[in-house]
């Protein structure tokens, strides 16, 4: 009898939710989805259980009347807040700049055009890195996605040359005016060259990596761009994405990661695989 009860009372609940509930519910959990993106892409996590962490500590001393405590924490609450806001300034507006990007354009994009100049990168910059590896020549490559890197990179040469392997190729040729440095790679042109990145700052990587791989590092730990390098000792390929480096990759299987990593996240977050679970990775093709 009390199912039969709990099955109308459910029913009832049901005839009254609208159109637009369903459609609020969908836009918060989208919402909620995204912050917590966010804080993951982000790493604050950690200071978001400190800042959780002082709430409840707040709550607590204020329902036990521990009132200069309470007055303390409930000052640093707010002056901490603010200084939250302070120190993640560049995130929060690479998040907003994100909102404003013309990402609708490759929702409409009927003739496929977005997608094939992204396929045409792909291919040729996984073809000049495959011939590089060949002849052991040293390059760091960095194809940006929805952050623009322009306030991480110093000094740099403007290109806007269409990418080709060829181009590749020739500017990361030692001794060559351009070959020191990263080459940026933009939509589907090349936007500079000979740029310095900055170096990553994380004490678990493993010590015989150089400077090139510790800069493909710093930046994909800094920004969403995939970072493609070849390594001048050991020609092995290597590919930085989210602060995690993964290594041993050819050409085929080096395309097919880059295709991975580009695509559209409104189209691929089902089938991405990140974040990785480690360092060293290997590639298929090893």
């Amino acid at each position: 009898m009390w199912l039969s009860n709990f099955f109308h009372a459910v029913m009832n609940q049901l005839t009254l939710i609208r159109i637009t509930d369903v459609i609020d519910i969908l836009i918060v959990s989208f919402l909620v989805y995204k912050a917590l993106k966010f804080i993951r892409d982000t790493r604050t996590a950690q200071l978001l259980k400190g800042v959780l962490l002082l709430v409840v500590l707040t709550a607590v001393s204020g329902f036990a009347k521990l009132n200069t405590l309470n007055y303390i924490l409930s000052n640093v609450l707010q002056v901490g807040l603010l200084a939250i806001l302070i120190v993640f300034q560049p995130e929060l507006r690479r998040a907003l700049e994100r909102v404003g990007r013309t990402s609708m354009s490759r929702w409409f994009d009927r003739d496929g055009t977005f997608w094939k100049k992204t396929e045409t990168v792909i291919h040729e910059v996984a073809r000049g890195a495959q011939a590089m590896a060949n002849t052991r020549t040293g390059a760091l490559i960095v194809i940006e996605k929805h952050d623009k890197i322009d306030e991480l990179i110093s000094s740099g040469i403007t290109l806007h040359a269409t990418t080709s392997s060829e181009l590749l190729e020739n500017i990361f040729v030692p001794n060559t005016p351009l070959h020191d440095g990263a080459v940026v790679v933009r939509d589907d042109k090349i936007e500079f060259a000979s740029c310095v990145l900055p170096l990553s700052e994380n004490p678990n990587i493993r010590q015989e990596l150089g400077t090139r791989h510790r800069a493909g590092l710093g930046i994909s730990e800094e920004s969403d761009a995939v970072v493609v390098i070849v390594s001048e000792e050991t020609g092995n390929i290597s590919v930085a994405y989210g602060g995690v480096l993964q290594t041993g990759y050819g050409e085929e299987s080096l395309r097919g990661r880059l295709s991975e990593l580009l695509h559209d996240e409104e189209q691929n977050d089902v089938k991405k695989k990140f974040p990785f679970s480690g360092f060293g990775k290997k590639g298929e093709d090893e």
